[in-house]
């Protein structure tokens, strides 16, 4: 007989036997499927070298926008420099201010933009700003007080979790410049900068910037409303968020109005002034248990709008050195989530820089091209992803495909007969075969694997590839349980569901 099957949402955080999805789902993107609880699985490009170029250290954040002309700016920066690219050459071109700077470990880049300016603090050092128009280079934005996190709420620049000569570290902090003034940060009624320390809450995580503003805090959320003179802001903690907060500040990006954070016991999306779990029963247990918290800081975020997919770059339990090995990947249209290897260290939303045919020939043949023809990053100003690896070289997703595979729940494959067929006998099946229902060319493999309790260790297979006319992988196995993993090399295209070509073989 046979039984088709669907490939379901990846659910690791539930058993593998009777599980709702798939156990496993690596190296590919989740999709809306054509049934009612399947996922259509689409393959990952490997990370291609865009430009050869170097940092002096780790990059350890970015900024990105354009100028009053439209051109785009990508800016990044490491412990000692901040840097532009250069649209011309695609080389990172120090920007910094006289001196440099000296970020001090486990702080990052924290970024945002106030009309032509980019503003990029670290902590560490005065809070630095550039004209997009002008092209000099960084200067200090303000002498008064560092700071850890940056916004842009209605006509006020916001820094957060601050310190200054007068009180030392007030991590509970928020202080906002004068009206449409970033550069004025004293005190005024007249033109409205002031601060506020919020202390309920723990330290100020990440400032999500709009008409109004959200204060992400270890353990609440505060909603943070213009209101005028004197006060010039109400701020109010959220209820739906009590004792919820950020934990990882690096993990926070707001994307088509969501803002998506990790929280103590899982991944949550604060959207208008309501928070909801999106990784509970699903990945949040997984996750947790395979992120290195010690290496919190590495993390880094991106979105693919045109996707609807959310990328954390992590370091995992295994990592075998000290760069992130994984990438958790979340589709925020669907609600569902995937996994890749991570082959960089830093991922980061940028803007592609335009290119001349002349300026191609750096890449020498087509071979080397980090993406087709056609790719909109080869014309300026279009939405990428990139990635960069721990010296500063720029990378692309536009490579092969990785090798996506998909391992399929534990299933009692007589059960599954008997719903069609009631008179048939037995709780044993014999696998004959096995046909993958993937687009594209390319190739898949299947590997069997089964046991005849639970609680006893898995027989597998060696991989069967499939037949070219049939389809199928072919078994001839015997057992009560069963799972399967497709092993997804090449050009393949989407990944909807398989084929199980089962006999009834009794009780023992």
């Amino acid at each position: 007989m046979v039984i088709d099957g669907v490939f379901g949402p990846w659910r690791p955080d539930m058993p593998d036997l009777n599980n709702p999805g798939v156990v496993t789902a690596t190296n590919v993107t989740p999709g809306f499927g054509t049934l009612q609880g399947a996922i259509t699985y689409y393959p990952i490009k490997r990370a291609s070298l865009y430009s050869a170029t170097t940092m002096q250290s780790r990059p350890l954040g970015t900024a990105v926008g354009q100028d009053s002309f439209g051109n785009a700016k990508v800016y990044g920066g490491c412990a000692e420099k901040l840097y532009k690219m250069n649209p011309l050459n695609k080389q990172w071109l120090d920007m910094s201010r006289a001196g440099g700077y000296s970020t001090a470990d486990g702080e990052r880049w924290a970024s945002s933009e106030f009309g032509d300016l980019v503003i990029m603090t670290n902590y560490t050092n005065e809070p630095q700003y550039v004209a997009k128009s002008q092209d000099v280079q960084f200067g200090n934005l303000t002498t008064l007080f560092k700071a850890r996190r940056s916004a842009v709420i209605r006509d006020f620049h916001v820094l957060g979790n601050t310190f200054d000569a007068f009180d030392g570290a007030v991590p509970y902090r928020v202080r906002w410049s004068a009206f449409g003034n970033p550069f004025d940060y004293n005190f005024s009624q007249q033109t409205m900068s002031d601060f506020q320390d919020i202390f309920e809450g723990g330290s100020v995580q990440a400032i999500i910037g709009g008409e109004a503003g959200y204060v992400l805090l270890q353990r609440a959320i505060v909603k943070m409303t213009f209101i005028g003179a004197p006060l010039v802001f109400q701020f109010d903690l959220l209820p739906s968020a009590k004792d919820k907060g950020c934990s990882v500040a690096e993990s926070v990006i707001t994307v088509d109005g969501k803002t998506f954070f990790l929280s103590d016991d899982g991944f949550y999306v604060l959207q208008g002034d309501q928070i909801a779990s999106i990784g509970a029963g699903k990945i949040d247990n997984f996750f947790l248990g395979d992120f290195d918290t010690s290496q919190a800081q590495l993390m880094s975020v991106a979105a693919d709008p045109a996707q609807k997919l959310v990328y954390w770059s992590y370091r995992s339990m295994d990592a075998e050195d000290g760069t992130p090995d994984r990438l958790l990947i979340y589709h925020y249209g669907l609600g569902e989530w995937s996994i890749a290897e991570n082959t960089t260290d830093f991922i980061f939303n940028s803007m592609s820089l335009p290119w001349t045919i002349e300026q191609l020939d750096v890449f020498g043949t087509i071979e080397n091209m980090p993406a087709p023809f056609d790719s909109p990053l080869w014309s300026g100003g279009n939405a990428m992803l990139w990635s960069m690896d721990t010296n500063g070289n720029i990378f692309v997703f536009g490579g092969s495909n990785m090798r996506g595979v998909l391992e399929t729940q534990e299933m009692h494959v007589m059960q599954m007969i008997q719903r069609a067929e009631p008179r048939s006998i037995g709780d044993k099946t014999t696998i004959t075969g096995v046909r993958p229902l993937v687009h594209g060319d390319g190739a898949v493999s299947v590997v069997g694997a089964h046991r005849s309790v639970t609680t006893a260790g898995l027989s597998t297979t060696t991989a069967r590839p499939t037949n070219g006319e049939t389809g199928y992988a072919y078994f001839r196995h015997q057992d009560r349980y069963h799972r399967f993993e497709f092993r997804l090399e090449g050009n393949w295209t989407q990944a909807m569901g398989y084929q199980i070509d089962a006999i009834p073989a009794g009780f023992r």
